[in-house]
């Protein structure tokens, strides 16, 4: 057992808010469900030994709500609750400057509840530390869905045991974008869009876009991605992405759920296999990109823009994978003093006294 192991919590008060719940039948994800789901998260931290959690602070009503939890009955065995002294600007600012504070302060993992753009920020600053991503945006093809006690407890067993993160965890995709002087990187699409402005900065609309560029591709996904999956399917596992030509001319027609609630039939000239280090320039000569679902870099010819993947992405947990290596190494089991199973005793006792739990290295 670690007994300094810490987890970090990036809990962003404002995902699920942008226009796809308006153009589109997004379900809310309010300050209450968030919450909700933070309770269990530190349940679940508590009861594979994590001692320490540094949380992002916020004036949306998630720090409060926390620190009231914090003091109630259901509290009881939880970990100690920090936060991160930072200025709250209501911003994407706010993210990027808790990440660094807690890397900085050694966490063993991070619990991240956001969306697909909420993910990018915290993978661009997260550096070796895992992820472990619960999907409360509006487009969530990188977090998965997952009980929110689950996630915890994997969250905690990849800070605690080297075993569970060697299993556990893998280097996810990404792709890297350069604009000019600018620097970019996706954690799942890049979209060229012909319509020169940025707008809402949500893209929703693919009557304009021109080219995709994926790092994963898999059925049942929603999102951009989703268009790539029904042409070739390209896992978040695999070494290579995925390129699509779109043309609203195209005999071929795929359709895709682009959002909650949102299906719709997309022209596709070509798909092709994006290699690792390859770099790619878009064909359009000005425009947008839009990144993991959001525009914005405006191009023209003096900042063509280029899109590579790499395979250097953020460290990111896999839940199963890491509760299985749990289970494999006896990690979640106790044995009662004088059962059967305890090796130190042949009879049973009449008054038995569990082990408490322990997490090894």
């Amino acid at each position: 057992m670690h007994e300094s192991s810490t987890v970090g919590i990036i809990a962003n008060p404002a995902s699920a808010r942008d226009i796809r719940r308006i153009v589109a039948d997004g379900g809310s994800v309010t300050t209450h469900d968030k919450l909700s789901r933070l309770r269990r998260v530190m349940s679940g931290l508590g009861s594979v030994g994590v001692r320490r959690v540094i949380s992002m602070a916020d004036r949306g009503g998630i720090m409060a709500g926390l620190l009231r939890a914090s003091a109630g009955v259901s509290a009881k065995g939880w970990p100690t609750l920090e936060f991160v002294e930072q200025p709250v600007t209501h911003s994407p600012e706010d993210t990027t400057t808790a990440t660094r504070a807690m890397v900085e302060a050694g966490v063993g993992s991070l619990v991240v509840l956001g969306g697909d753009g909420t993910n990018r920020l915290v993978a661009s600053h997260s550096a070796e530390t895992p992820l472990v991503s619960m999907s409360t945006g509006t487009n969530n093809a990188f977090p998965r869905p997952v009980e929110a006690t689950v996630a915890g407890m994997a969250a905690g067993l990849v800070a605690t045991s080297e075993g569970c993160r060697d299993a556990g965890t893998y280097r996810a995709k990404k792709l890297e974008v350069r604009a000019g002087d600018r620097l970019e990187q996706a954690l799942v699409d890049v979209a060229i869009s012909e319509d020169g402005s940025v707008g809402s900065g949500a893209l929703w609309d693919v009557a304009d876009l021109s080219e995709l560029f994926l790092c994963f591709a898999e059925p049942g996904s929603i999102g951009l991605s989703a268009i790539g999956a029904h042409m070739q399917t390209s896992s978040r596992r695999s070494k290579t992405g995925l390129h699509l030509v779109l043309s609203p001319q195209s005999p071929t027609r795929v359709l895709a759920p682009i959002g909650p609630g949102l299906v719709s039939a997309v022209g596709v000239q070509s798909a092709s296999v994006l290699e690792a280090g390859a770099r790619q320039d878009p064909r359009s000569p000005r425009g947008v990109i839009a990144i993991d679902g959001e525009r914005m870099v405006p191009f023209g010819p003096g900042n063509r823009p280029s899109v590579t993947l790499r395979t250097n992405g953020p460290v990111v947990v896999d839940v199963e994978a890491t509760l299985h290596a749990a289970s494999s190494e006896g990690l979640l089991r106790s044995v009662a003093r004088g059962s059967p199973l305890d090796d130190n005793s042949n009879t049973r006792t009449k008054k038995q006294t569990a082990e408490p739990w322990e997490v090894s290295t």
